[in-house]
């Protein structure tokens, strides 16, 4: 299922206390970005989740999951070096870059039947840890992918219900107008192709081939005095730094 380290910072929610919140340990997670070419610029495809589901319902999310066990133990054509210099080195994951680049191909396949073929046509694109306080929290790779030739994507129509090809700006567009649920670090994901979308795909991954650097991202949660939610603030926004959270 879709577990990109997302929440909605406009409904009620208390976090955890302090003690109860450094007990949860971010489950590692991958998701991807598919894109393909139109006549506008590119499309990336995402997926609606289940209004029943317990995780963001009802929420457009990009296809992904937590890393399971077969995952930690898939291999593939790349080799350890050629993974170390083009995920582990970029991202920091380490010795985990496999089994997230395989989880990344697996959500894919269960949840909008395409098949990416091999890591090789994964590209990093950005790294987010859910904030600290929440009940569930993920240590979550982003990916960028070509949509494969030939491929038609389906919903599962079981913990997806749905899927849309978008362009970033008309999914933006359509969130603001209440059309097109997406949580927060969806929407910044969705933002970070604007300065992409009129242009081709392969102009995108060649950026995200060209990263050097993508250390994890920690929102940082705004609390009132009640430990209510009343905002969110990535790093370097002000007051970042006097929030509870992880990361520097």
């Amino acid at each position: 299922m879709p577990l990109s380290p997302c929440f909605n910072s406009t409904l009620p929610m208390q976090a955890l206390d302090p003690s109860a919140a450094r007990a949860v340990v971010p489950r590692a997670a991958s998701t991807t970005l598919v894109l393909r070419d139109a006549a506008s610029g590119f499309e990336v495809l995402m997926v609606k989740r289940s209004p029943h589901a317990s995780f963001m319902p009802g929420a457009y999310v990009f296809p992904g999951g937590a890393i399971d066990a077969a995952d930690a133990d898939a291999t593939g054509p790349e080799s350890a070096a050629e993974l170390a210099e083009r995920i582990c080195r970029v991202t920091r994951v380490g010795a985990r870059a496999l089994a997230y680049a395989a989880a990344a191909l697996r959500e894919c396949r269960e949840e909008c039947g395409l098949d990416l073929g091999s890591t090789r046509a994964l590209q990093p694109w950005s790294h987010w840890v859910t904030p600290l306080g929440l009940p569930k929290r993920f240590d979550t790779l982003f990916f960028v992918a070509r949509a494969p030739a030939g491929q038609v994507a389906r919903p599962d129509h079981a913990e997806t219900t749905t899927l849309e090809w978008v362009a970033p700006r008309a999914a933006l567009e359509a969130h603001g107008a209440g059309r097109f649920q997406m949580e927060f670090a969806t929407v910044q994901t969705v933002r970070s192709l604007l300065p992409f979308g009129g242009g081709a795909v392969q102009a995108l991954l060649d950026h995200a081939a060209a990263l050097a650097d993508l250390p994890p991202l920690h929102p940082r949660l705004k609390l009132d005095a009640g430990r209510q939610l009343r905002g969110i603030a990535l790093p370097g926004e002000p007051g970042y730094e006097a929030l509870e959270g992880d990361g520097p």
